[in-house]
């Protein structure tokens, strides 16, 4: 319970839970005498991402704040996996991207329709598609990979789904390049070795993977950038991307880099009840500092953000918490 935060201060953690056990106290949902235990489950993904640490801080503030439920966070194949388990009702709410709205609509890589996914907020931050190169590589674009050995991340990974929309845009098919499949930090790894030409990392900012190479200075490296008007393109045929600048201070690089990167949600089965998803839906965002303590990803959540895309229609309980707060009409 008592975990280390990012600055390794176990304090900070108990001064955390006992502010959120406070909030609760004063802030928490009347409970009904003798109702039943109502057990629900958070799909989230392997435990070294992003999703797995937010969906342990959602339990939590849902455990000690909402009576007569128990959420237990579940370990899955990720944000590809997901909308299948929370569609089919296998899991009660998710983490996922983009593929909410590709199962929603039934498009590939789904086959059929998931008409029960309903979204509970957005906010979570974008994951990034981060290419990684040596400086004193020639490769300045995704057009340059054409012939070149790149390390793809792990095999089965969401992010291979959609790499070949982007290749699209550079007139590239994964036919064009010798892919191999490997962790994040097996393909740095490899980049550094010189074993690969460039290394996908899709992932929040920063990566620790990347953040990792930067600290060791055994390489100098880039991340490649898109040109503008390629990436407004491609963000108007597939708006359900979003566009994202890093600064170079987050890497030590010299240039701000442009990329695209996948909006990152949670989202709900519509048959959960309008009054149990309110409570919880209260619950996160009246608990947002603890939550937001839970990893660097989930400081971009806030009310503003949680309304700031639509890929599919909001859980009637998540929306009428957002009408009360003014954050949507």
């Amino acid at each position: 319970m008592y975990r280390r935060t990012r600055n390794g201060s176990r304090l900070m953690a108990i001064v955390s839970l006992c502010l959120l056990m406070a909030t609760c106290l004063v802030g928490s949902f009347s409970g009904t005498a003798g109702a039943a235990r109502k057990f629900l489950s958070i799909a989230t993904a392997s435990i070294g991402g992003s999703y797995y640490p937010i969906g342990v801080g959602i339990a939590e503030i849902v455990n000690r704040c909402v009576p007569d439920v128990e959420m237990k966070v579940e370990v899955t194949g990720g944000g590809l996996e997901n909308p299948k388990l929370v569609g089919t009702g296998e899991a009660d709410l998710g983490f996922t991207n983009h593929f909410a709205y590709m199962a929603y609509h039934g498009e590939p890589p789904y086959d059929r329709k998931y008409s029960d996914l309903r979204l509970l907020f957005a906010g979570v931050s974008p994951g990034a598609y981060q290419i990684v190169v040596r400086a004193d590589s020639g490769i300045r674009s995704l057009s340059d990979l054409k012939g070149k050995r790149v390390a793809m991340g792990p095999q089965g990974g969401g992010a291979i789904v959609q790499f070949p929309l982007m290749l699209e845009f550079h007139n590239l098919t994964m036919n064009d390049f010798r892919a191999s499949y490997m962790s994040y930090d097996e393909g740095i790894l490899a980049l550094t070795d010189g074993r690969v030409d460039a290394a996908l990392v899709a992932a929040p900012v920063p990566s620790p993977a990347i953040t990792s190479l930067a600290a060791s200075k055994r390489v100098d490296f880039r991340i490649i950038t898109w040109s503008p008007q390629v990436r407004d393109a491609f963000l108007q045929k597939y708006p359900y991307f979003a566009a994202v600048d890093i600064p170079g201070s987050v890497y030590g690089l010299p240039d701000v880099t442009h990329t695209v990167g996948t909006v990152n949600v949670v989202i709900a089965n519509a048959k959960l009840s309008e009054d149990l998803v309110y409570k919880i839906t209260k619950s996160i965002f009246d608990n947002l500092a603890t939550l937001q303590q839970s990893h660097p990803s989930a400081t971009s959540i806030d009310l503003a953000s949680a309304v700031s895309v639509r890929l599919i229609p909001f859980h009637p309980g998540a929306e009428r918490y957002y009408k009360e707060r003014g954050v949507l009409k």
